[in-house]
């Protein structure tokens, strides 16, 4: 009988302890390499050459990305907000666009024939 107990006793705390790691969630998806909340854009693949943006996050906002600045250099993104970002090749938030989700990245641009076609974006619905 004691057997028994003690047997009880471990697979409740194992269970309890599963239950615990389970209602803590995933870790945030967030990447390093920008500040929290920010969407971070750079010249070149794999995040690196120049961090042409760094911006926060803004509900609805609107941007240009200035010709000294990265317009038509956009090679990768990281975007550490809650929301979605779309790049568009146009500015005034125009033409083609490509769109990057939430806690989300894109290393490469290239890969979905985006790479410095980039010339304003926005925090929007994709």
């Amino acid at each position: 009988m004691r057997l028994r107990t003690v047997a009880a006793a471990a697979l409740t705390g194992v269970l309890a302890g599963v239950a615990m790691v389970t209602a803590a969630g995933p870790a945030s998806a967030d990447d390093a390499r920008c500040p929290a909340n920010r969407v971070c854009m750079y010249e070149d693949p794999n995040f690196t050459g120049s961090l042409y943006v760094n911006q926060k996050y803004k509900s609805g906002g609107k941007f240009e990305i200035d010709w000294w600045d990265g317009d038509n250099e956009i090679s990768s993104v990281i975007n550490n907000t809650g929301g979605s970002v779309k790049l568009y090749a146009n500015d005034g938030q125009k033409g083609k666009w490509q769109c990057v989700g939430a806690h989300s990245t894109r290393s490469n641009l290239k890969d979905n024939a985006f790479d410095n076609n980039a010339e304003s974006w926005a925090f929007a619905s994709c």
